[in-house]
């Protein structure tokens, strides 16, 4: 069995994530969609970029779909459904999350926020106190 198959995490035994867009991320997700015609065929994608003592950092960015992916549909009146997609390993992290759209000029930030509600139980090496805190493998 290759080495890649033998880490992977049992999709099946992980909940898609509920994911909450604020009304700022909405209008700019939907206007990048929009207006960028690079992005067609692309998603919205939330990931795990690192780990701290305070828990997990997350990038966002536009990517293909995979099969293993979790689909996050976000209904909005009056506008089409926007997907996100997360990789299972950040969908068992993230079981629940915030997006929003932040500008702040004066600190020059501007970009999208992920603020998993979840965070506080993945500080320090969670795992060591916390077996089930660990993403379910498959079976061999």
């Amino acid at each position: 069995m290759p080495a890649s198959e033998k880490s992977k995490i049992d999709r099946e035994k992980v909940s898609t994530p509920q994911i909450i867009l604020t009304a700022e991320a909405k209008k700019v997700l939907s206007n990048i969609l929009e207006q960028d015609f690079t992005l067609a065929g692309k998603y919205f994608r939330v990931l795990i970029s690192g780990k701290g003592c305070e828990g997990f950092k997350y990038s966002t960015g536009f990517t293909d779909f995979t099969e293993e992916d979790f689909t996050v549909l976000i209904s909005s009146p009056n506008a089409p459904d926007m997907a996100i997609l997360m990789d299972p390993f950040t969908a068992f992290y993230i079981p629940h999350a915030e997006i929003d759209f932040v500008r702040n000029y004066s600190q020059d930030e501007e970009g999208f926020v992920v603020t998993n509600l979840s965070q506080a139980e993945f500080k320090g090496k969670f795992w060591r106190q916390s077996p089930e805190k660990i993403p379910p493998l498959m079976e061999k």
